[in-house]
């Protein structure tokens, strides 16, 4: 799916919307240092987002085709769309077919960006915050068919769900919460994500923000099997990326960049920088959704 809009002319407008409302870029300089970023390169960006560091790409020159699953970040950056940028909609999983269909062979670079956007943490009717108790159990990130949160609380079996939270979320009452869920839902559906905070904060406790944390990040991983798209995700992107070409991952929470870790370990590839790459102090003053970042980088070797 293409947007022929317009291009963006003046880089001091692309640098304006690099840092847009609709979500801030993680990482930015060292994104673009890591994967070596210059005019007339060829980069994919696998999570547009609120597109700011396809912007940055742009404004320095190279090309860019992003890819998202979720239309509100298509139409956020339709105007980017042009001579030196392309916009698919889909899944990351997809990468390699993505790049061939559009001619893309023999990239420079890939961006993972895994982070889900201030946009959709902000939006009440998409379900991916705790914050907003009205909003109903979503968190798809596309147009899909595939089975929203409320499905798999109120359809999934006690051994499904304590999988989901146990490995997911790493919860350790993931057992406590399930059965919870199960004796409640026999009542009546648990619709909405303040009824399923209530569900959880009954079997572990009021207050326990991290386990409710837990247990929405084991939810959305497992509505957008997120785990097995980067699986693919990264294969693909080792599949087009030259040689001497760059992959670079941020991630945002240990089982996102354990995989990255083992992938990177690859004949195939170099990993760049002994640590993963964390944001500063002051980038994690200004944007506090940063804090659990991590970039890891690795390049082709042949």
């Amino acid at each position: 799916m293409k947007f022929g809009i317009k291009r963006l002319g003046k880089h001091k407008k692309i640098n304006e919307l690099c840092m847009s409302s609709y979500h801030t870029p993680v990482l930015l300089q060292e994104v673009i240092q890591g994967l070596q970023v210059t005019a007339g390169k060829r980069f994919i960006d696998a999570t547009l987002g609120g597109g700011g560091h396809t912007k940055r790409m742009l404004e320095l020159g190279a090309e860019v085709l992003a890819i998202d699953e979720d239309r509100d970040a298509i139409q956020e950056n339709a105007q980017l769309v042009g001579p030196h940028c392309r916009i698919v909609q889909g899944n990351f999983r997809d990468i390699e077919a993505f790049a061939r269909d559009n001619g893309w062979n023999e990239i420079d670079g890939v961006l993972f960006d895994l982070g889900v956007s201030s946009h959709q943490l902000d939006t009440h009717a998409r379900g991916f915050s705790y914050r907003f108790d009205e909003s109903a159990l979503d968190m798809r990130f596309g147009d899909s068919d595939k089975p929203s949160a409320y499905e798999i609380v109120n359809n999934s079996s006690f051994d499904e769900l304590f999988n989901i939270f146990a490995t997911f979320g790493e919860e350790e009452r993931a057992g406590v919460i399930a059965k919870k869920i199960l004796r409640l839902r026999k009542t009546s559906p648990i619709a909405t994500v303040g009824e399923l905070k209530k569900c959880i904060e009954s079997a572990v406790g009021s207050g326990n923000r991290d386990t409710i944390a837990r247990i929405f990040q084991a939810l959305r991983i497992a509505v957008n099997e997120e785990l097995t798209a980067l699986q693919a995700g990264l294969t693909g992107a080792m599949k087009i990326t030259r040689v001497g070409g760059r992959i670079a991952v941020i991630s945002f929470h240990s089982l996102e960049d354990r995989i990255v870790k083992r992938f990177f370990l690859n004949k195939k590839l170099k990993v760049i920088g002994k640590k993963p790459i964390i944001p500063n102090t002051k980038e994690q003053q200004e944007n506090r959704r940063s804090r659990s970042a991590k970039l890891r980088i690795s390049e082709r070797l042949r």
